[in-house]
């Protein structure tokens, strides 16, 4: 089973707070679900409460001034009630199920498709809650015998005036039909424009059409997708920076390297020349030679690759020709090859004199006898993509008899090759038939 993409988990099952690069932080009880990623869990009830809390203060005003107003409480409640539970019928069952398509972790356009028919499928049942509490509502308030049901023109149960009510209104009917007379003659007077009708019940379907759309989810659900983005890119930001802190710890470590294989060579090499410098004294000044020559050819060159990401396979080779020669002034039982199929490329630093060096250090120097070290460079096709094959290869005493590949110089090569070319690059290392250890890096071949 394939491990769970970071990134994904981060966006679908947070319920973390979002960075400050993402979302603007917010304290206030009416947009603090702002804090958190959309259709998150906790955004969920951070929306819930602000939005029952509202309602609750809402309703509370309109109770209060249909007391002071002496207002019919019965049409007050039939009008109150239905908005009330199908207004946050309409504000949470979307959303809820757009949460629990979100912990899906589903991608791509079927997470699209999901989210909006979850939203779809909220703002249907939202309809039907208000329909049965509109008629609920009236129920209650009116009794089932000035009930009516209308299918066409309304959303839900209408009510018939009651006969005391009938009664009571008739007592003033004449008065009032005096005053209704003349204010349709009024009304009659004035020329009503259609292309101002027109424009008014445009106005009022825009109005009533974002509230509706605004309060199913469908604001939140472009906000989901916006914030989405900003928190990939976001991500991305924050995995190139880790790349970029691990590569500057890696040209650190780098410099620390180089300045301890410069000490390394020269403890060596000085340790060689005061052996044979009495019984030998002709391999003694041959050796200095070599020194003098390596040094010049190869210091300025690791103080200058120290501190770069990509030096040149030219300049390793000869770099490595160079130690190989002076190690052979030294041990003259060394003997040594540098070959290579490729003319130059981009090679990171100090890569294969460390391997060279391992090779001396832990099969050269603990073998009685002949030795041979052998370097090449080749250009191999692999999985489609041209490789550049590097290949230290010694006959000395193999793993048997040396801890090869326990040093800083192969550890810093393992992590500095995954930091660069994940795993692309590779660094095997291989006993041989006839003894010994080749050690080998592969990476892509690069100009």
């Amino acid at each position: 089973m394939s491990a769970i993409n970071p990134m994904r988990s981060a966006l679908h099952h947070s319920e973390q707070l979002l960075p400050a690069e993402v979302t603007a932080k917010s304290e206030t009880w009416l947009t603090r679900a702002r804090n958190y990623p959309v259709f998150s869990r906790t955004w969920f009830r951070y929306r819930a409460q602000a939005w029952i809390g509202l309602f609750i203060i809402v309703d509370l005003l309109a109770l209060v001034a249909g007391l002071l107003a002496d207002a019919d409480m019965r049409k007050m409640a039939s009008a109150f009630v239905p908005l009330t539970i199908g207004g946050t019928a309409l504000h949470l069952l979307g959303p809820a199920m757009a949460v629990w398509v979100r912990n899906r972790a589903y991608t791509g356009k079927k997470e699209v498709i999901s989210l909006c028919l979850a939203l779809l499928l909220g703002a249907a049942c939202s309809y039907g809650v208000l329909v049965a509490v509109k008629y609920a509502t009236k129920y209650v308030a009116y009794g089932t015998s000035n009930i009516e049901i209308s299918v066409v023109g309304s959303l839900g149960a209408t009510s018939k005036v009651p006969d005391s009510a009938s009664s009571t209104s008739a007592a003033t009917g004449k008065t009032s039909n005096n005053t209704e007379a003349n204010d349709k003659k009024e009304l009659s007077k004035i020329e009503r424009s259609p292309a101002l009708e027109m424009a008014v019940q445009t106005f009022s379907f825009l109005v009533f059409a974002g509230l509706i759309t605004y309060t199913a989810g469908a604001i939140d659900l472009w906000y989901f997708f916006r914030q989405k983005k900003r928190l990939q890119e976001l991500l991305r930001q924050q995995e190139l920076s880790a790349a970029q802190d691990a590569r500057r710890e890696a040209e650190l470590r780098l410099s620390i390297l180089a300045a301890q294989v410069e000490p390394h060579f020269l403890f060596n090499t000085l340790a060689g020349v005061r052996s044979a410098i009495l019984t030998e004294p002709e391999r003694a000044t041959a050796i200095v030679d070599h020194l003098v020559d390596y040094l010049r050819a190869t210091i300025p060159q690791m103080r200058n690759d120290g501190s770069s990401g990509q030096a040149r396979l030219k300049q390793q080779l000869e770099a490595a020709s160079a130690y190989l020669g002076l190690m052979h002034a030294r041990i003259p039982r060394l003997s040594y090859s540098v070959d290579s199929e490729v003319a130059d490329a981009a090679l990171p630093p100090l890569m294969l004199i460390s391997l060279v060096e391992n090779a001396v250090k832990h099969g050269v120097e603990p073998k009685i006898g002949p030795v041979h070290v052998a370097v090449f460079a080749k250009q191999l096709q692999q999985d489609g993509l041209t490789m550049l094959e590097l290949t230290v290869a010694d006959n000395g005493v193999g793993f048997a008899g040396s801890s090869s590949g326990s040093g800083i110089g192969l550890a810093n090569i393992h992590e500095r090759l995954a930091s660069m070319y994940g795993k692309r690059a590779s660094l095997v290392l291989k006993a041989l038939p006839e003894g010994g250890v080749a050690a080998t890096i592969f990476l892509p071949l690069e100009p």
